[in-house]
């Protein structure tokens, strides 16, 4: 695969980092933390459990001023100028894979059969943190990005008897919404958020495994398995689902959001876990009561336990003055103590040793279900930049000509792009 843009900046970095200096301090741990507001105040939480289960040890938490929209920068930059750091903070496979290129963070394989890791997170989690057979990264944060947002209120109303968990009758309550005056799905494509269709239509349909493989352009973006994807949210579009395409384009995820929780104009939308903190705190709903969400619908049994997540997870750094302490932490999160910290703060975790009952309702619902399921990062996330964009430009060409031609079209221009940046 060819390097993205930013492996000269780190490949310095890695030069930078190899004449470095020693931390002071033999137990002193120092974490690169770029969040902000309460995931930030989650990871001092975090730190603060750790010292007082292992008081020998001292944290300097790094937290540099926000690099505009994308904390990456800010990340290079540290290195650039040499600042030393035992673990980061990550939220992006591809970045990942930057780091494990250029040779800047370690595998922790030997930690995590030492510390027995796998009975926390099961091997899907581990496998997103796999890179050339080694491991690289432990997740400790995880969002549902399958989920399909309705109000119990609304699907009453249209005489739907409890969510429709299958494709063929998600698409047959679409007739009962347009009965009593609503739109039955509102996407929001003007940016990103028609990605989340597709992607989670893609598992339902292909699976994980394929899924990744085509994160990796070890599948084509030409393969059936994509354009039968593709026909399936056809049938959606068919069914007359949504608005037309000009207003899905102009809509963002929030109008979406308002359509569907606020102001009852539409059935379901499709978002990040994130539409929790919004309806609860924007819109002044009850969990549960108010609103809720289905995982998004089986179209192939085989592939029914499949689930599209993000996540954070916590990377060693080669240079790392304190390997020892930094894994330490890194059990420490995942352990009993540090999942009861983040349940805490309303945030899920996917490792088995958090008490689901600590969650709200919402959380509760998606993170019972975490240990079990197939997991796949969100697939936007996977992709370098440049194919990041054709895919959500050659989305949004679907919405407007969901054709055959156009789904050749579509697939070709992907594959194309593709192959120009993996080579």
């Amino acid at each position: 695969m060819k390097i993205l843009n930013s492996a000269s900046a780190l490949a310095i970095a890695a030069m930078t980092f190899a004449g470095g200096t020693a931390f002071a301090a033999e137990k002193e741990l120092v974490i690169f933390n770029w969040l902000g507001g309460s995931e930030r105040d989650l990871i001092i939480a975090l730190e603060e459990g750790f010292t007082a289960k292992y008081p020998d040890y001292e944290i300097k938490d790094i937290n540099p001023a926000a690099g505009g929209d994308d904390p990456r920068s800010g990340i290079r930059s540290a290195m650039l100028s040499g600042e030393e750091f035992d673990l980061l903070l990550n939220t992006w496979p591809s970045f990942e894979k930057e780091l494990v290129a250029a040779d800047l963070i370690s595998p922790i394989d030997a930690a995590w059969e030492q510390y027995g890791w796998s009975q926390a997170l099961n091997d899907s989690w581990r496998n997103l943190a796999k890179h050339d057979g080694k491991t690289y990264g432990a997740y400790f944060i995880a969002g549902n990005r399958s989920g399909v947002w309705y109000r119990p209120d609304t699907l009453a109303k249209a005489g739907i008897a409890g969510e429709p968990t299958q494709w063929k009758d998600f698409l047959s309550s679409f007739s009962a919404l347009k009965e009593i005056g609503m739109l039955p799905v509102s996407i929001g494509a003007r940016s990103w958020a028609q990605t989340e269709w597709f992607e989670n239509a893609l598992l339902r349909t292909a699976g994980p495994a394929f899924a990744k493989e085509l994160s990796e352009h070890k599948a084509a973006w030409t393969d059936d398995r994509v354009k039968e994807t593709f026909r399936n949210l056809r049938d959606m579009l068919e069914a007359d689902c949504c608005a037309e395409p000009g207003a899905m384009l102009s809509s963002h995820w929030t109008d979406a959001a308002d359509a569907v929780l606020k102001n009852k104009k539409a059935g379901f939308m499709l978002i990040g876990s994130w539409a929790n903190q919004r309806a609860k705190n924007e819109y002044g709903l009850t969990p549960i009561k108010d609103y809720s969400y289905m995982q998004f619908p089986v179209i192939k049994p085989e592939y029914g336990n499949a689930m599209s997540v993000d996540g954070k997870n916590f990377l060693v750094m080669k240079q790392a003055k304190n390997p020892e302490g930094a894994e330490l932490f890194i059990d420490f999160v995942l352990s009993k103590e540090g999942s009861a910290i983040i349940a805490a703060q309303n945030l899920a975790t996917p490792s088995a040793n958090v008490d689901p009952s600590s969650y709200d309702p919402i959380v509760r619902k998606y993170a019972q279900i975490l240990p079990l399921v197939d997991v796949f990062f969100v697939l936007d996330d996977l992709l370098p930049a440049e194919l990041s964009g054709e895919f959500r430009i050659s989305l949004q060409k679907f919405l407007r000509d969901p054709s055959d031609a156009s789904i050749d079209s579509v697939t070709a221009a992907l594959e194309a792009k593709a192959s120009e940046l993996y080579q």
